[in-house]
């Protein structure tokens, strides 16, 4: 497993360091993509060893119907997306995102032409159950190691794809327009600086207005991260604010994790000093007014400690907001990793719930990634398993307690998979990124999940 070297985490050694040197070759992604049958394990917290194996491939029209897995009452619908052509080091799945029938999976590893390393992004849409690819994004000026496809986001019709590694670590944005199988690029967003900030290390769509986290933008000479807002004014998008933290301090790291609801959006900042706690990290809420961006709390976990990087992820639902801190200590298990729950609203956010996992133990890093959609919420896991194929954990909010209803692992191999890595979460479905899950003979080209259930019981109490 991989440990942190320095202050910063495990995503920026994996993207800087072993991406640039898994490379690989081919010609560019073709839209062409396979739905298999899942051969997923579904838990619940009293399953113990227990699981139902999903049953063989039923393919119909190139696609393989999904299969149903029941655990305690609770039914999945579940499709395993592979593309057809993926290559060794693809990394599909490093980013996903998700809303309604609509959603957007990166993989920044694709070689694009003779380009090593630009990446692509592709649009999936559902239909009866089922999701297709539909789109495939590609930066046409983009060139090798862009690592177009490391974040993306999708709302409403707006997708951004963030591209931090471009022009030297100075970052692009791509934002695309669409619907179905027609997509158009609308920009490709800059900070106009020449500084290394990572532009595009994090991204989020409110509305009408794209957001992307640069963590390693410098203020009068310190570097403490910022988020920038670009909007469509007369039919160009443009730059419309520079969101910093109120108490902005050296490696805060502030903007590597956004997540978005409307108005609302919550940054995170998980290499922020609390106190005397080097890197315990922080969460910050702002919200939009008249199109600016207002700073309305700054969220910490009650019993932070140095080195838990509070923060790493982030999700926002109505009045929760879920933090994932992978690297705290938990009963003498290091880098077990929580999920800190803050119910509010405003300036007004309280900490109700700490969550870990039942099976938790050392190097789990439960709290890699986060979603929360109404009364449900996924905890990623990346390194549950040895040797890091990873888990992602389902919870329900009953009369206001969060309780884990489930545990998801691939059953994809022995390999380093991280299953969790990356998660999408709407009200009727979820999406499960293992980017470096093998394919064939193809370590780390990535696969993704789509998890769905009948209408009569999707998300309705804990997928149940």
């Amino acid at each position: 497993m991989f440990h942190r070297t320095g202050f910063r985490d495990l995503r920026f050694t994996f993207s800087c360091c072993i991406a640039l040197g898994a490379l690989v070759s081919g010609a560019a992604r073709a839209s062409e993509a396979s739905v298999h049958a899942l051969p997923s394990i579904v838990r619940s917290p009293a399953d113990g060893a227990s699981a139902l194996p999903s049953s063989s491939d039923r393919a119909i029209a190139g696609l393989a119907m999904p299969d149903a897995f029941a655990s305690s009452g609770s039914v999945w619908s579940s499709q395993k997306v592979v593309i057809d052509d993926g290559a060794q080091g693809d990394f599909f799945g490093w980013a996903v995102g998700i809303s309604g029938h609509t959603a957007i999976v990166g993989a920044y590893g694709v070689t694009v032409g003779n380009y090593q390393q630009q990446g692509l992004a592709y649009i999936f849409t559902e239909s009866d159950g089922v999701w297709t690819l539909a789109a495939t994004l590609v930066a046409n000026d983009g060139y090798a190691f862009d690592t177009f496809g490391s974040a993306v986001a999708i709302s409403n019709g707006v997708a951004a794809v963030g591209a931090y590694q471009a022009q030297g670590g100075r970052g692009y944005v791509y934002v695309f327009t669409g619907s179905g199988t027609n997509w158009t690029r609308k920009a490709k967003l800059s900070t106009g600086t020449t500084a290394e900030e990572c532009l595009g290390w994090s991204v989020g769509v409110s509305d009408q207005t794209v957001l992307a986290g640069a963590p390693f933008a410098e203020i009068d000479g310190i570097q403490v991260g910022a988020v920038y807002a670009y909007a469509p004014i007369d039919g160009v998008w443009s730059e419309t604010q520079q969101i910093l933290a109120s108490d902005a301090a050296l490696g805060d790291f502030f903007g590597n994790a956004i997540a978005t609801d409307g108005p609302n959006i919550v940054i995170g900042a998980d290499g922020a000093q609390i106190g005397n706690n080097s890197t315990q990290g922080a969460a910050y809420v702002f919200k939009n007014s008249g199109g600016t961006w207002t700073q309305e709390a700054k969220l910490v976990a009650d019993d932070g400690v140095a080195f838990d990087n509070f923060g790493r992820s982030v999700a926002i639902s109505g009045s929760t907001i879920l933090v994932g801190a992978p690297y705290v200590v938990i009963d003498g298990n290091t880098y077990e990793g929580a999920a800190y729950v803050f119910d509010g609203s405003g300036a007004d956010w309280m900490q109700s719930q700490k969550l870990t996992a039942a099976d938790g133990t050392v190097n789990t890093y439960f709290g890699w990634s986060v979603a929360v959609a109404g009364d449900n919420a996924l905890v990623g896991a990346t390194s549950y398993y040895d040797p890091d194929t990873g888990a992602v954990y389902a919870f329900a909010r009953s009369q206001g307690q969060w309780t884990q209803t489930q545990e998801l692992v691939s059953g994809d191999g022995p390999d380093p998979e991280f299953f969790g890595w990356s998660l999408g979460l709407s009200d009727t479905s979820a999406l499960i990124g293992e980017p470096l899950a093998k394919v064939g003979d193809n370590y780390d080209q990535g696969v993704s999940y789509f998890y769905s259930a009948p209408a009569d019981v999707i998300f309705a109490s804990g997928f149940e």
